[in-house]
């Protein structure tokens, strides 16, 4: 299950898995229509993968990145329920809903999340506003959509592992272990302006990538979950599509690589912590070497 997974980074990685032969993957998003076009774009990916968006794409998802869900449903034609689960073929389903807002569809996330070994946190959005003019709402919206989102769905899939272990009391301690991946960011690190609320959520996604190594280890029996995060610096995606080409330079030269990174690299990293068995608590640094200055 891919949270965010429309676009972006959560695009890049369910693109991925769907390469590396997992069974399914659920992209879960607010909009309907943004999720079939990705998921139309997934059924067909030598031509999704070899193809350069056109500035009409590149614009929706420009603005899809800062848009509020209340925006985003309001635009969305589809009269589907959040919490619906749609089956649009054997490898990809859409789960409709807006993951701030969760706890009011939390047993359909239940539900859908049974058969989930592998949960990617990667829905996010962010506004570029210095604190004292960043409206309440805004504060509330970014928090609730980067932190309390993960913690939404993270429990969501801790729940429903101990209902399937309760409906097979012989567990297997060599079935292989489910895997959290949250997707934070450098901000969460490394000082920024006009990203504070962002900043927070997404040193908070740490926090509770952390406390979640450890928790799930004591409270669960014969069923492991692994918590692991990734910290992205400047990726290519929407969320960073309306910076100036003067700001593109300026950052590009802060970065000791040079150049900003490709979705595809965090999805390299997210296959790392799915398949090894070992990695739990792992934080995943892909900056370009920036955090180091």
């Amino acid at each position: 299950m891919i949270t965010g997974g429309s676009s972006g980074i959560g695009f890049a990685i369910a693109e991925r898995f769907l390469r590396e032969g997992v069974d399914r993957i659920i992209l879960v998003g607010r909009s309907y229509e943004r999720l079939a076009r990705a998921a139309a774009q997934l059924e067909c990916p030598t031509a999704s993968s070899q193809r350069r968006p056109s500035e009409t794409e590149k614009e929706q998802d420009s603005e899809v990145a800062t848009r509020t869900p209340e925006e985003d449903q309001a635009q969305d034609r589809s009269e589907i329920s959040p919490g619906t689960l749609v089956e649009l073929s054997g490898r990809i389903s859409l789960l409709v809903g807006d993951v701030s807002e969760a706890a009011r569809w939390t047993r359909d996330l239940e539900s859908a999340m049974q058969p989930v070994d592998i949960l990617v946190n990667a829905a996010g959005i962010s506004t570029s506003t210095v604190l004292p003019r960043t409206d309440p709402n805004i504060i509330s919206q970014v928090l609730r959509t980067n932190l309390e989102g993960s913690l939404l769905t993270s429990r969501a899939l801790l729940r429903a592992s101990i209902r399937s272990r309760m409906k097979n009391r012989t567990g297997d301690a060599h079935n292989p272990t489910k895997c959290i991946i949250n997707i934070s960011s450098l901000l969460a690190l490394k000082a920024g302006t006009g990203a504070v609320p962002y900043a927070a959520s997404k040193a908070g996604v740490l926090g509770l990538t952390r406390s979640l190594a450890v928790e799930a280890a004591k409270t669960l029996r014969n069923q492991v979950i692994r918590s692991n995060a990734i910290v992205p610096g400047y990726i290519e995606t929407p969320m960073i599509a309306d910076f100036s080409q003067a700001e593109n330079n300026r950052l590009k030269e802060d970065i000791p690589l040079g150049r900003f990174g490709q979705p595809h690299e965090i999805a390299d990293a997210a296959v790392f912590l799915a398949e090894n068995e070992y990695a739990n608590n792992c934080i995943i640094n892909l900056d370009g070497g920036l955090s180091a200055l």
